[in-house]
């Protein structure tokens, strides 16, 4: 089982100039996302997801909220 990440690594995987990395090589020429999307980490940084392309997605805001709920429904967050 992986080393659960300390809380450095965790602000580093979410600060705002890693973010704006990945938004500009998802697309995103300015690095921000139009109103009503959110960068969504398929593996939750708080269980070692990393801030890179093949490891996030742009979802709805509502999306989002639907995700996060289910995961806590089933006990993954």
């Amino acid at each position: 089982m992986a080393k659960k990440p300390t809380k450095a690594q965790i602000r580093r995987e979410r600060s705002p100039a890693k973010r704006k990395e990945v938004l500009i090589k998802k697309g995103y020429p300015k690095g921000k996302l139009p109103k009503g999307k959110e960068l969504h980490h398929v593996k939750p940084v708080s269980k070692g997801g990393k801030t890179r392309p093949k490891e996030t997605r742009v979802v709805s805001n509502l999306k989002h909220k639907k995700i996060h709920a289910e995961r806590r429904k089933r006990g993954k967050v």
